[in-house]
């Protein structure tokens, strides 16, 4: 059994100046996401992080440090002393581990400078010592099936022979505040997951249009922001819901069909904006991709982001669909977004919008619309769920499709 973990940093290790303030976040975080553990302690060097578990389930640690943005990988390892006679007896246990009959090579990281020998030397002594005892053991430098580890530190040498990735990134919460504008689609959540993932903290804000759409649209949407509350730093978020039936049912009686999706995306836009500015929030968020469909032109983008001046983050927006529904898939939302409930962006679809819309006959629709008052009243009965990991949010019973 293994005694420990120990945790690599990827990205932030090159902060440079700023690495102390990011390496203080990242613990910060990984002791939240493992507070259900408590007989675990800790312990970390400048570029290192190590988990002792004592007698803690090693597979459950690991379940939870797979979904902490900021690791870049982690390995079940054995700390041993700097004695090669003892490197080698902890190395034949990690790699009993295995099934043998298979090739290795021993890669060693000479971390503790003064020690007498090279890294070249100490892999060669090692494997001199594993080979006679380990039976169906040999050597293959440049293919080998498994890979022992050593890395010989001044406090001990920890070894180990599997590498396991972590979800890379920085530490939630070291980019600022951004605003997710969800819908319950495929493409906004894996946005919000690739923002959280690049260290932003992130609220949500999600436009329900009821009759139009339901309670079961409304619970898709929150068990979406429920799954990426599992890769915060403390398993909780915020999705703001706003009532945007007057607004859209003023754009369909009144403006051109053409222009219906171009200006509900502007009121959306502007309602994010308002929000966001008003709670400090420092750039919003949304799943465009370009020419994905009608909407997401680099025309329409452009008219669109002229309500706000602040930035507009679209992680996905070279991405292509496929890529997009892996994504999803690998972080558990793309079973939840093709629950057949639609959203407002749906509904309300025009039969030909408008691919390379004029902001001067934007400007002109929406003039003769007059939606800033209900914009107004809309902004002002926003509701507001605080969503987490350890409580389930119902709207009203629902079914789960899972692919």
């Amino acid at each position: 059994m293994y005694d420990m973990i120990l945790v690599r940093f990827g990205e932030m290790t090159l902060k440079k100046d700023n690495y102390k303030q990011f390496l203080k976040r990242m613990i910060q975080n990984i002791k939240k996401k493992l507070w259900q553990f408590p007989t675990i302690t800790y312990a970390n060097t400048d570029y290192r992080f190590y988990i002792y578990l004592n007698g803690t389930n090693e597979e459950e640690v690991i379940e939870q440090l797979q979904i902490i943005v900021g690791i870049y990988s982690f390995s079940l390892c054995k700390k041993t002393s700097n004695d090669l006679d003892e490197i080698a007896k902890t190395a034949i246990f990690c790699l009993e581990e295995h099934t043998l009959p298979f090739t290795f090579k021993v890669e060693t990281n000479r971390a503790n400078k003064n020690y007498p020998l090279t890294s070249i030397q100490i892999s060669q002594e090692v494997a001199k010592r594993v080979l006679p005892k380990v039976e169906g053991l040999s050597v293959d430098v440049h293919h080998p099936q498994v890979t022992l580890a050593i890395d010989l530190r001044s406090e001990g040498t920890y070894v180990y022979t599997k590498v396991i990735r972590g979800l890379g990134g920085y530490p939630s919460g070291m980019a600022g505040n951004g605003l997710l504008l969800i819908s319950g689609g495929i493409d906004s959540p894996v946005a919000g997951y690739c923002c959280i993932r690049k260290g932003l903290k992130i609220e949500a804000i999600h436009y329900a249009s009821p009759p139009y759409t339901s309670d079961e649209a409304l619970q898709k949407v929150i068990l979406l922001m429920e799954r990426l509350c599992e890769y915060t730093s403390d398993g909780e978020m915020t999705l703001h819901v706003v009532p945007f039936t007057d607004i859209q049912l003023r754009i369909k009686e009144r403006a051109h069909p053409n222009y219906l999706i171009t200006l509900m995306r502007r009121a959306m836009m502007t309602i994010a904006d308002t929000y966001a500015r008003s709670h400090y929030l420092d750039c919003l968020i949304n799943g465009e991709s370009i020419g994905q469909v009608a909407s997401q032109t680099i025309e329409s983008m452009k008219v669109v982001n002229e309500v706000t001046t602040l930035p507009v983050i679209r992680p996905l927006a070279t991405n292509d669909k496929e890529e997009i529904v892996c994504l999803a898939k690998q972080i558990k939302t793309y079973s939840i977004s093709i629950i057949p409930y639609e959203d407002c962006c749906t509904i309300f679809v025009p039969q030909h919008p408008v691919i390379k819309p004029r902001i001067e006959a934007v400007l002109r629709e929406e003039e003769v619309c007059d939606l800033a008052p209900l914009i107004k009243v809309a902004i002002a009965n926003i509701d507001t769920y605080s969503l987490s990991t350890k409580q389930k949010t119902i709207v009203r019973p629902y079914r789960l499709y899972e692919i």
